[in-house]
């Protein structure tokens, strides 16, 4: 899943499992099943594993093979390696994959990285079962397997609810969907990176206001984990002689990770916040001591908020970040604050050139900080008060303090310059 996918080395452990057994993609016509054989269609999902793209967990879908050996097709296949990764991943156009690995090197990779295994047995008819045998043997064709990634609507585990929910003939997504999830697609977020706190905070800053909605099971399926715990109460209707059943007809932890289990609810981290936006506050205070200390100060702070603001409104409006736009904290951080750029180099400056802090050019520049805090200030509360009050929160006690901050200085060193006589 983006970097939430497949690491790259379970992918060369498996691709080199998959020379091995000379398994090779089905790229001619569709595979079918070997006459008589029963093997269950079979979703196994991957609890949490150590690295960032792995923490939101994983599954693939088993599905019987012509010659015998099942085959697990996976579609959270990336590589860091690919032409202009960076660029795309950017942009929103993150070039993932599906492949097929042989069952055992690849639940064996994920023993090796201690991640808890869950295999469910899914209740299809034959039919069904080589109606997605063969959907995914086409879908694992060079000309189909590549697709954009999106990180909550079009992942490696919204894939194959896709897939299954197309076999089954459309009866999956109308159950899931009236179905209530937990929380919203920030919610999961911010619990499932509660402990690495740049990847947190940087969640919540870049994420906008759309992805807080409540989710349904079916959206909510974006998560491995919990579009398994949908699926137990998924019911099919009779077909092909079989009676109305449970979508799920058996289920087995087959590993069982030796780890803290995932956290489940969402903390906040408005204290962290709070202490971290007094620390850089303080640390501007500190450094802004004296005119030129207080350039420093001003200036460094006023650049990285014009650099994040700078970010925020690319990802807003030029990416195909869809979670990233309607963005209630660019109020906090955007390019206007290059006017603490301007401020900076009018302390630097001082007596060297005094047209920058005279007359109705100071006034002008100080009022200009005190309006950036005016609407730093607004800009969370109206956040908060719309119903985005977890993460507005804790910007504003991340950002607000800090730019409170920068605008004492600001107003500091024009009232000394102007106390001193350096304004003509």
């Amino acid at each position: 899943m983006s970097v939430w996918g497949h690491g790259r080395r379970l992918a060369l452990a498996c691709t080199m499992a998959v020379a091995a057994a000379g398994v090779v993609q089905a790229q001619a016509s569709p595979a079918m099943p070997a006459p008589g054989d029963t093997t269950p269609v079979t979703l196994v999902t991957m609890g949490q594993g150590d690295a960032v793209w792995e923490r939101f967990g994983h599954n693939a879908l088993i599905v019987p093979a012509p010659w015998g050996t099942p085959l697990a097709y996976n579609w959270g296949m990336f590589d860091f390696k690919q032409p202009n990764f960076l660029g795309r991943f950017l942009l929103g156009d993150t070039r993932y994959w599906m492949e097929p690995f042989p069952v055992a090197p690849m639940l064996d990779a994920y023993r090796a990285d201690n991640r808890t295994l869950v295999a469910q047995q899914l209740a299809l008819t034959p039919a069904q079962r080589s109606a997605l045998v063969a959907a995914l043997a086409v879908n694992a064709e060079e000309a189909n397997k590549y697709y954009r990634y999106d990180y909550y609507r079009d992942n490696c585990s919204t894939r194959p609810r896709d897939a299954l929910d197309a076999v089954l003939g459309g009866v999956l997504r109308p159950q899931l969907a009236r179905m209530p999830g937990t929380g919203s697609y920030r919610w999961h977020t911010r619990r499932i990176l509660h402990d690495n706190l740049p990847l947190y905070f940087g969640a919540q800053l870049v994420l906008g206001v759309d992805a807080d909605a409540p989710l349904t099971a079916w959206e909510e399926a974006f998560l491995p984990q919990s579009f398994a715990a949908s699926l137990r109460r998924v019911e099919l209707p009779a077909a092909d002689g079989l009676p109305v059943r449970m979508l799920v007809a058996r289920e087995d932890t087959i590993f069982r990770a030796e780890r803290p289990p995932e956290r489940m609810e969402a903390p906040t981290r408005l204290p962290i916040a709070m202490f971290v936006g007094t620390l850089l506050a303080a640390a501007l205070l500190i450094v802004g001591r004296g005119p030129r200390g207080a350039a420093l100060a001003v200036g460094g702070w006023s650049t990285l908020a014009v650099l994040l603001g700078g970010v925020l409104l690319f990802a807003w409006f030029l990416t195909r970040h869809a979670y990233m736009r309607n963005n209630p904290s660019v109020a906090l951080v955007h390019p206007a604050w290059v006017i603490g750029i301007v401020a900076a180099v009018a302390c630097w400056r001082g007596t060297v050139s005094r047209a920058c802090w005279r007359g109705t050019v100071s006034r002008g520049v100080r009022s200009a900080m005190r309006w950036l805090l005016v609407v730093a200030v607004v800009g969370s509360a109206g956040a908060a008060l719309a119903g985005h009050a977890g993460s507005a929160l804790e910007m504003a006690a991340l950002f607000l303090p800090a730019h409170a901050a920068a605008a004492f200085l600001v107003d500091r060193e024009g009232k000394r310059r102007l106390e001193r006589g350096a304004v003509a």
